[in-house]
């Protein structure tokens, strides 16, 4: 086998399937460089989907008549000079591969002109082949015109999805970079039809605008620092979560990325406040100096590696934790139908209208439809210090709002989860020594954990060695467990078996917020344990003091009001 240098055409083509994969990654390589050039207007053309025509006009500072060729040849950038400029890289666009790669596989037509320029100047690439430049009139600023995407490369052309799929995926790209700069002003057009267009204005104005009118109301503003990181922008309240994380937006330094460890963080700060399957609604953007994250990981730029990733982490779900803590988020009960008069001939059974799905838009149509009066005063067979066990299962007690009912699984979990997360805040847990040590049989994975994570076990509690080549020794548990009576074995056991095959995050903040997970669960009140009144005054106190949410850790609700306005109409009394 003869070994040969590849063609410049060749090679470019080959990083056009890294940098360049469909229309949306070149709107989004051609819109970094009109950001890079201080625009403060960028319009989209796209015909077909972008996979015929893409235009992408600009009102930047142009480029140079005579470093016009150099704009659309490869490796070459006006972004950086040397290897120590790629350690704190601030611009988007820094490669010079991105427009050489399109012009491989396209039609490219570059027209550009400067603020001082007499005329633009303008040059053609027509699938690598490029033209002299040549003057014509245009306004300041930079156009690139590209047609027939990968017209010379039909087998890549013919992975490209249906014109509606890919006008989706370029109006998702817009929508991330118009979200991180607010003060350029972004037009969309598909034909002769608008998709999107933004104004330039205020940045909660614009990422209401992409998140949609509707939940004007329902996203909270964040905001937070620490050691010269600073974190802001918008995060939805519990009900607004989604099915998907689509609606979760992470931007660092106006980059649109994606990052297993924030997204994690993220969700980790919602934990008790929306069903394990759904996601935030969220953007939030991150701002720190350029040396503290390489942005140098990905071609096509969308993943980053920060110096500190556990800061990251934290910072990220402290904010928004300590945002939510601030609201308070319990479902009410919702029938299904309003209650209508006895005469009306039909009658609607209690609970009727519950559901696992826990329908959220329906309550809080419900709850508008209340007309708020005079308030109606609290019964007082049952103080609001006073609480019921039914079935051994769930808690009844009262506020002002009205009939609370607990599931006292959910809530002791809840409890146990923000307690273990306070003891942890001031250091390791405390230990107690088994008297008896407990020795059961060990793989490879689960002898490779306990020497891999073995500052993880000491935070826990946890005391715990190989005692021989194929068996482990636990000679001490968190005080926790044993008060509680759990099993140690089987938790270890648990603990081993998720962390010998990798199935914990990577980093130690985001493993511990899962272990504390499971300790909770196999610690708290089971259904069917039974509780003594003062077991039970305890448990609502801990409520009150401690609980940061409707939900126990997995998603569950842990509380659910039936309003007295509720009752009232249930009973046909209003």
């Amino acid at each position: 086998m003869t070994i040969r240098k590849l063609s410049p055409l060749l090679i470019n083509q080959i990083a056009a399937g890294e940098v360049v994969d469909r229309p949306a990654s070149v709107v989004k390589e051609l819109i970094e460089n009109a950001l890079d050039a201080g625009s403060t207007r960028v319009d989209i053309q796209l015909i077909h989907g972008g996979k015929d025509f893409i235009r992408v006009s600009d009102n930047g500072c142009g480029i140079a008549p005579d470093e016009l060729t150099l704009a659309v040849a490869s490796h070459a950038t006006s972004k950086i000079t040397d290897e120590e400029d790629l350690t704190a890289i601030a611009s988007l666009g820094f490669r010079g591969e991105a427009v050489a790669s399109v012009g491989s596989v396209s039609h490219l037509t570059m027209t550009s002109r400067r603020q001082d320029d007499e005329s633009a100047m303008q040059i053609v690439v027509d699938g690598g082949e490029v033209t002299n430049p040549k003057p014509l009139a245009a306004s300041v600023g930079t156009t690139v015109e590209v047609r027939r995407l990968f017209y010379n490369t039909p087998a890549r052309r013919k992975f490209l999805k249906s014109d509606g799929a890919e006008t989706t995926r370029v109006r998702d790209i817009v929508q991330r970079l118009a979200a991180a700069h607010h003060e350029t002003s972004f037009l969309l057009k598909s034909g002769d039809r608008t998709i999107l267009s933004y104004t330039a204005g205020l940045s909660t104005e614009r990422l209401l605008d992409i998140f949609g009118g509707e939940l004007s109301g329902e996203m909270l503003e964040i905001s937070g620092e620490t050691d010269g990181v600073r974190l802001w922008g918008l995060v939805g309240k519990p009900e607004v979560a989604r099915p998907t994380s689509r609606y979760l937006r992470v931007h660092v330094n106006g980059r649109s990325i994606t990052d297993a460890s924030i997204s994690h963080a993220i969700k980790e700060a919602y934990r008790g406040f929306i069903e394990p399957n759904r996601w935030p609604t969220a953007a939030i953007f991150i701002e720190m100096d350029p040396s503290l994250v390489d942005v140098n990981v990905h071609p096509q730029k969308s993943e980053v590696r920060f110096r500190d990733r556990d800061l990251m982490w934290r910072l990220v779900n402290k904010t928004i934790t300590s945002r939510l803590l601030e609201e308070e988020f319990v479902p009410l009960y919702n029938p299904k139908e309003s209650y209508q008069h006895a005469a009306a001939g039909r009658q609607q059974a209690f609970g009727t209208g519950l559901s696992s799905s826990f329908p959220v838009d329906q309550t809080r149509q419900a709850v508008a439809d209340i007309e708020l009066t005079q308030p109606t005063p609290m019964p007082t067979l049952l103080g609001s210090d006073q609480v019921l066990q039914v079935h051994k299962c769930f808690l009844v007690t009262q506020d002002e709002r009205g009939l609370l009912i607990i599931d006292q699984h959910a809530l002791h979990e809840r409890v146990m989860f923000e307690e273990l997360k306070e003891r942890m805040a001031k250091g390791n847990l405390e230990s107690q020594k088994l008297l008896i040590p407990d020795s059961f049989p060990a793989d490879s994975d689960w002898l490779d954990a306990i020497e891999t994570h073995g500052a993880l076990f000491t935070k826990l509690g946890i005391d715990i060695a190989p005692s021989g080549p194929a068996s482990i020794s636990v000679y001490a548990l968190p005080t926790l467990l044993v008060s509680r009576n759990v099993d140690g074995t089987e938790f270890i056991c648990d603990l081993l078996d998720k962390l010998g095959n990798n199935h914990f995050p990577s980093t130690e903040e985001e493993a511990l917020s899962e272990i504390l997970d499971m300790m909770s669960c196999k610690a708290a009140i089971k259904a069917g344990d039974h509780l003594t009144q003062q077991e039970l005054k305890d448990l609502l106190r801990k409520r009150k003091e401690i609980e940061r949410g409707s939900n126990c850790p997995h998603g569950r609700p842990t509380t659910m009001v039936l309003s007295i306005e509720e009752l009232e109409q249930h009973f046909g009394r209003r």
